[in-house]
């Protein structure tokens, strides 16, 4: 049975790595989750500096609980690891947002070299005055200390502006510049004031929960976006038909008054033959956007395929009429094109596939009777008749 007797500073040490270990701990599993299904180099470098720092913190609650003797060579190569951690997880961060160019690439390597060079003038005055016991009588790295302390304000300089989530880094640099300044106050300045070593001990906790907050915001933006472009349309940001027509299913389901609303630009086989693609894509762009903004707050707007876009508007008829003429009239009045629109109304017992069938059909009338216009398919005699839609693509 081991008995432990640990001063107040060293029950402090103890707290404060066993509480960093833990949330390290977190994120270490989040990193290695996120570089086994995309091994890009920020997870990697992730990776790397949480080990650095996991290690570290372990080394110092060894010390403390008296399993590794507290020696002045394993305090210095903690700090040196705490050094080598905190340059590499801020060029993690900062690739979570952004792939690694060679300028940062450089500035990496650079600040690395800077650090062993620095940390090699600590005890470089040591190994000449103490022949074999050199390393047991480094008794403080100042050099190395002032490193770290200016290390935060030139991330700030460097990565802040550039990080999405810029207040909590911006916060958790400033958390560590006080952690590292109160333990250079507490070592150099002040060895007898507690209160130095106090908050050099417990601002480490509130440092990796930003940390940690940052890491878990980042991962849900990436799941977000993930999820966004399984369920859009690349090219003009609407949501894709497998996706449009879940939701048209969920709100027909819902017994909700609604319209489907089915567009199709005129002549856009044409405008590609004579413009160009990128030029026909910008159109369809320029359309999608307007389909947007007119069923906002009202429905739902997608990409069927090809220059089909489609809308359902959530209202009466009245309102699903006015929709689908002011996406008719906005197109022709900001635009290059015109399209040709058709509308169904739901009725009992309606499915999703259709009313879509329905609105398509008076689409097509509207393309089959002079284009640019609006038809209700409750005004086609007959229900209307449909051509194959191969045989219309870019009429």
């Amino acid at each position: 049975m081991f008995l432990f007797t640990l001063t107040a500073n060293e029950l402090g040490l103890l707290f404060s790595s066993s509480m960093a270990v833990v949330i390290v701990a977190l994120m270490l599993f989040m990193s290695y989750r996120l570089y086994a299904r995309n091994r890009r180099q920020a997870y990697r470098s992730l990776l790397t500096s949480l080990a650095f720092i996991f290690v570290h913190h372990l080394l110092q609650i060894s010390m403390s609980i008296g399993l590794t003797p507290s020696t002045l060579a394993l305090s210095f190569i903690g700090k040196l690891l705490h050094v080598y951690a905190f340059i590499v997880i801020n060029f993690a961060i900062f690739e979570l947002y952004h792939r690694r160019r060679p300028r940062t690439r450089l500035w990496f390597f650079g600040l690395l070299a800077i650090g062993l060079l620095i940390s090699i003038g600590d005890i470089l005055p040591s190994a000449v005055g103490k022949g074999k016991d050199w390393l047991a009588g480094i008794e403080s790295t100042p050099a190395l200390d002032g490193f770290l302390l200016l290390l935060g304000p030139l991330f700030v300089l460097m990565f802040a502006p550039h990080i999405g989530q810029q207040r909590k880094y911006m916060t958790s640099l400033m958390v560590a510049f006080a952690m590292q300044l109160a333990d250079i106050s507490g070592t150099y300045w002040a060895p007898n004031v507690q209160i130095f070593k106090t908050i050099a001990g417990l601002l480490p906790v509130f440092y990796y929960i930003l940390l940690f907050a940052i890491l878990f915001e980042r991962v849900v933006e990436i799941l977000q976006s993930v999820y966004r472009s399984s369920i859009t349309d690349g090219l003009t940001n609407l949501y894709n038909r497998r996706f449009f027509m879940g939701r048209l299913e969920q709100a027909l389901k819902a017994r909700r008054p609604l319209g489907v609303i089915f567009c199709d630009i005129d002549n856009f086989k044409k405008l590609n033959d004579t413009h160009g693609h990128h030029k026909a894509d910008g159109v369809l762009k320029q359309t999608a956007s307007l389909l947007m903004e007119e069923t906002e707050g009202v429905g739902l707007a997608g990409r069927y395929g090809g220059e089909e876009l489609v809308a359902f508007v959530v209202g009466n008829a009245q309102a699903v009429q006015q929709a689908a003429e002011s996406i008719r009239s906005r197109t022709e009045q900001e635009t290059i094109v015109t399209i040709s629109v058709g509308y169904s109304l739901a009725a009992e017992g309606e499915t999703a596939e259709s009313l879509m069938k329905q609105a398509d059909q008076a689409m097509y009338h509207s393309k089959t009777n002079g284009k640019n216009r609006v038809t209700d398919h409750a005004d086609i005699d007959g229900g209307g008749t449909r051509e194959p839609a191969r045989k219309r693509r870019g009429s």
